[in-house]
């Protein structure tokens, strides 16, 4: 299975500006609310789900890298949003360091053994310094795109 099936330009965000983890959210929201992959309706729902996720733990893994996610019966196709901040976000991170590349990943509450793969392989993906670093470079949705694509060739696919 493909990553790239669930992540498109329309889901990648550069340049985000907040600081801390509720704004964050929010915005990536509001961004994918404006992109007409979630709806006004379910957008207070999916809000509450991830935070209340959050409250359970930090989905901000260390190395710069968050995974906020839930699983919404709302929710009909899977949804990954790629958001990037350069200044780096506190997001109450296992290494106390800023979290710099969001990941978000919203699915159907049936969806939980592909949900668990999909958080797997992005982790799996991310672990990667040298990716980490060229994705907070990237200038464009298309180059955040090819790099997700080419470091899929190099780990392989889900599985």
């Amino acid at each position: 299975m493909d990553v790239l099936n669930y992540l498109d330009e329309n889901c990648v965000i550069l340049g985000l500006k907040q600081k801390n983890k509720k704004n964050t959210i929010s915005a990536i929201l509001d961004h994918l609310l404006s992109r007409k992959k979630i709806t006004k309706g379910n957008r207070k729902e999916i809000l509450k789900a991830i935070l209340q996720r959050e409250e359970m733990g930090s989905t901000a893994i260390g190395n710069n890298i968050a995974f906020p996610h839930a699983r919404i019966t709302s929710i009909k196709n899977i949804i990954i949003c790629v958001a990037i901040s350069k200044e780096g976000i506190d997001f109450d991170s296992l290494d106390q360091e800023p979290v710099n590349i969001i990941a978000l990943l919203l699915s159907n509450q049936k969806e939980a053994g592909l949900h668990l793969k999909i958080l797997a392989f992005l982790a799996r993906m991310l672990r990667d310094k040298f990716l980490v670093q060229r994705l907070k470079e990237a200038k464009d949705p298309h180059e955040i795109i090819e790099l997700f694509r080419k470091q899929q060739q190099a780990v392989g696919k889900i599985v």
